[in-house]
Formats: C-alpha cells, sequence, structure tokens
C-alpha cells in the first residue's frame, strides 16, 4: 500500500514538474518571439493610472500585442506587474514582449517638444500648449494670475518670466509641467545674471533689468547693436527722462498695431 502511494506521488509529481517544465518553455518562447507589427514604427500610449491589465489592452487595441493575457502573465511572472509606466511609445521591428516589456517598465518613452520663441509674448506661449495635441490642457480656463500662483510664483504678471527654449517631455504631460520648468529656468538664469551686473546700473530689481533687456530685445534683430542701443536707454533712466521705445508701444497696442506707428 505504501508502495503504491508512493509510486503516485512520484507520478503527480513527474507530472507537475513536466506541466511546470511546458509552462516554462512556453512563456520563454513567447517572451522572445517576435511580435508582428502592423506598421513601423508604432506609436501608442498609455494612459496614466493604467494598472497592467489595462496597459495589456491599450497595447493590444493599438495592434502592439496579439492578446493581453500571455503579456500579463510574462509581466507577473518577471515581478515587473507594477513597473509599467504611463507615457507615448514609440516602437519597430524586432520587437519581442520581453524587450517591450522592458520598455515600458523603463519608461522609455517617446518625447515630443513644445518650442517658446524668443520675443515671445506669455498669450503666444499659452496659445502654443492650447494647440499642442500631445500636451493635457489643465490651464485653458486658468487665468494667467491663477497659472503663476499654482507654479508658486509671487509676480503679478506673467511677461518675462518664461524662458525661451525647447522643452522636452512624454505625451500627456501637463501644460503646467512645461510652464513649470520654463518658470523655474527663467529666474535661475535671471538671478545668476543679477548677481554679475555692474553696480551704477539705475535698477532696483531683476525684473526691471529683464524688462529693458526685453525691449533692447525687440528694438533690434542685430546682437552687435544692443549694447549701444543698452546704453542710451540706461543713459536716459539716469535722467529720468523717458524712453521713448518703439516696441513698449507695440506692446501696449497689443493686436490693434497693424505695423506702423504714427503717434
Amino acid at each position: 500500500m505504501l508502495n503504491k502511494a508512493i509510486r503516485a506521488f512520484v507520478l503527480l509529481f513527474g507530472v507537475a514538474l513536466a506541466g511546470v517544465g511546458l509552462a516554462a518553455a512556453w512563456l520563454a518562447y513567447y517572451a522572445h518571439g517576435e511580435l508582428e507589427l502592423g506598421s513601423a514604427p508604432l506609436e501608442f500610449s498609455i494612459r496614466s493610472g493604467s494598472s497592467l491589465r489595462g496597459a495589456a489592452q491599450q497595447m493590444t487595441q493599438a495592434g502592439v500585442l496579439p492578446g493581453p493575457e500571455p503579456f500579463e502573465v510574462l509581466a507577473r511572472v518577471l515581478g515587473k506587474a507594477g513597473d509599467v509606466k504611463a507615457g507615448n511609445y514609440e516602437v519597430a521591428p524586432p520587437l519581442t514582449p520581453y524587450l517591450l516589456l522592458q520598455k515600458v517598465a523603463q519608461g522609455d518613452v517617446k518625447l515630443v517638444a513644445v518650442t517658446f520663441v524668443e520675443g515671445w509674448t506669455f498669450k503666444q506661449m499659452r496659445k502654443v500648449l492650447d494647440e499642442h495635441p500631445a500636451v493635457r490642457h489643465d490651464t485653458r480656463e486658468l487665468s494667467d494670475a491663477e497659472i503663476l500662483r499654482r507654479l508658486g510664483s509671487t509676480e503679478t504678471l506673467p511677461e518675462g518670466w518664461f524662458f525661451p527654449d525647447t522643452y522636452y517631455f512624454s505625451g500627456g504631460a501637463s501644460d503646467l509641467a512645461v510652464l513649470r520648468r520654463s518658470h523655474r529656468l527663467m529666474r535661475s538664469h535671471l538671478a545668476a545674471r543679477w548677481e554679475q551686473r555692474a553696480g551704477s546700473l539705475p535698477f532696483t530689481t531683476p525684473y526691471e533689468a529683464l524688462i529693458l533687456a526685453s525691449i533692447v530685445e525687440k528694438e533690434t534683430g542685430k546682437k552687435e547693436d544692443r549694447t549701444l542701443i543698452a546704453a542710451v536707454f540706461v543713459n536716459r533712466l539716469r535722467k529720468g527722462m523717458i524712453l521713448q521705445a518703439d516696441p513698449t508701444v507695440i506692446y501696449g497696442m497689443g493686436e490693434k498695431f497693424d505695423g506702423n506707428l504714427r503717434k
């Protein structure tokens, strides 16, 4: 009787072991088998807050995976179930489920960009963000003052406080996050320049220096002329004169400016 029990146990253990072996072989075959992509490169997105199952379903709907379940099993077996990161991804052959899992677990997203051009007003910057298809639009209904408040800024006006540059981010990032980076960069640059200023300049705050720099920049497109123009304006400020600078009038006119200053 005992021998029969032992033989039955050995048989069951052998069957279980064979099953485990077959499952491992299948998983290895699946993990390293090349995925057939409908187009290359292929873009897809994983929404913020997605679970592993939700991410696998989104990749299946995008044509990256033939089905969600095997990928979910692979991720769980490899301990990556909680590592999948949201974002906009781009993939191309050769691609296997294992490489795909590594990509989404590392957050190896395709970056998109937005550019703030030198000399732009804050209104122009907001327009570009509002029209950008890859940005999450959290500021569309906010006033300029509310945006500054959410950025933790103490300024009352936004003009000049956002550094002109190209900013890279993953798809779905908040426009507020882009503005925060631009604002911090401008404050950093301005603080560094303020520390290097000449002691005789007629400015009491960094923002006053920034305003005049913006006027000088708009006054001429030639870099070599800016030192001379800046000197003229600084001398007028020292004497208490008005600046008489066309860019200030043009800015004040806004959309009413037709390209011709008559008075």
